[in-house]
């Protein structure tokens, strides 16, 4: 979110997804953060339906965003050519731009 926060602070609106059960720890102190630097914050907690990477491209569709920023490629470059991962299924096929931080 640091990488972001310039283009973060110029929008409206910032919805926070986290997909599962619940936030992870943290996610207070990043929506607090968020709000210090004047962002409205909204907390979107998804279930897993499908992969995690179609959950955020349903919910961009959801909720009309204009920009997903999201960290890239977290498992190794072996697991991630195996198995894919989400970042490769929201670049691969979202309709909005992405802003990627690893």
């Amino acid at each position: 979110m640091g990488d972001a926060m310039s283009i973060l602070e110029n929008k409206a609106r910032v919805t926070v997804l986290c997909v599962g059960k619940a936030a992870p720890k943290g996610t207070d102190r990043l929506i607090r953060n968020l709000e210090r630097h004047g962002i409205n914050v909204d907390l979107v907690i998804k279930p897993r339906h499908h992969s995690i990477g179609n959950t955020v491209l349903e919910t961009t569709t959801e909720l009309d965003a204009q920009l997903i920023v999201m960290g890239a490629y977290e498992h190794s470059k072996f697991s991630h050519d195996l198995f894919g991962g989400p970042t490769t299924d929201v670049i691969s096929n979202t309709k909005v731009p992405v802003f990627l931080s690893h």
